[in-house]
């Protein structure tokens, strides 16, 4: 029986790799360490964002042009492209699955694309508070040195696509939070197995120290993946440690005024509450200096870079990538 897709949309160091593990200790979902399988189909269709030896641009026009063609345009090129990625997924899955899952952050670039061409499928969103997110990626990618510059379209782009499309579709699909799923796992499975229809199996959260290994190491997410056995409350408030000194509080604030009180409040926030925490907390110097030079380095890597010189992105602002 062809299995029906699951998609968890979040920026990375969301907490998707744990609730991938999670999930896919359910009899009848099958997962894999982040497919992303379903990037190049429907970036076919748009212009910019792909460096290729046969050029990009052209390809795309030449396949617009093609889709044009057919009887319903770009609703028949969808349709195609999700009839192809079930055929993957089936062949993906085991046996007795109802169920793939796909956990790729950087789907969140063609969130609207996915969800229009799977009627039938499941859709997660999966919040986290912004600035753990931040603290998040400096640590595991930048070994606490100061990165965010690299990850500026999963930070940006990818949080304004995710809340805007969460808005739009929120009758199709799911919300959790990860500090409620880190609190309370077993609460939040349920929540989540009975949207998609499925019987609850207790041993998800209780065997999950045991649990299996999505993929080979060196695939998907390294440090919820092989790092971590346990589910810890813990990971909640690390972000207060690494984003100390007053460059990086000053970042995290000026990314929660640009986020806005609106989304942050979609995502289960409060920007006055986020704002507070960070206050409490003392003031560190170290890395100061390095992180001060390290974003001068990031301001002219993002005015130069290939990918965004020839559009109008709104990290490119000013050295601490807020829209005003």
């Amino acid at each position: 029986m062809p299995t029906k897709p699951i998609f968890i949309f979040s920026l990375p160091r969301a907490g998707s790799t744990l609730l991938q593990r999670l999930l896919s200790q359910h009899s009848e979902i099958s997962s894999a360490p982040e497919p992303w399988i379903a990037l190049p189909l429907f970036y076919t269709l748009k212009q910019e964002g792909v460096r290729a030896i046969y050029g990009h641009e052209a390809l795309s026009n030449a396949v617009n042009g093609f889709i044009d063609s057919f009887p319903n345009k770009r609703e028949d090129y969808l349709s195609s492209a999700a009839t192809f990625l079930n055929s993957m997924y089936s062949l993906g899955s085991e046996s007795d699955s109802i169920y793939f899952l796909d956990k790729t952050p950087r789907y969140h670039l063609i969130v609207d694309e996915l969800i229009e061409a799977f009627p039938d499928a499941k859709f997660v969103f999966l919040w986290r508070n912004p600035v753990a997110i931040a603290a998040s990626i400096l640590e595991t990618w930048g070994k606490g040195k100061w990165n965010l510059y690299m990850f500026r379209v999963d930070l940006y782009s990818g949080m304004e696509s995710l809340v805007t499309a969460f808005n739009k579709y929120s009758d199709r699909s799911i919300a959790i939070k990860y500090e409620n799923l880190v609190a309370s796992p077993e609460s939040e499975i349920s929540r989540l197995l009975l949207y998609l229809g499925l019987d609850n199996e207790n041993r998800i959260v209780n065997e999950f120290g045991s649990s299996k290994k999505i993929g080979a190491p060196g695939r998907g997410d390294p440090t919820g993946q092989y790092k971590y056995d346990s589910i810890s409350k813990a990971s909640i408030d690390s972000w207060k440690k690494v984003m100390a000194n007053q460059f990086r509080r000053r970042w995290a604030k000026s990314y929660l005024k640009w986020i806005g009180g609106d989304h942050l409040k979609t995502m289960g926030y409060d920007i006055k509450v986020l704002n507070s925490e960070m206050d409490k907390q003392p003031l560190k110097y170290e890395y100061l200096l390095a992180d001060i030079i390290r974003n001068i380095f990031g301001s002219i890597y993002c005015k130069y870079s290939v990918e965004d010189v020839r559009s109008n992105k709104p990290w490119r602002k000013n050295i601490f990538f807020t829209k005003n």
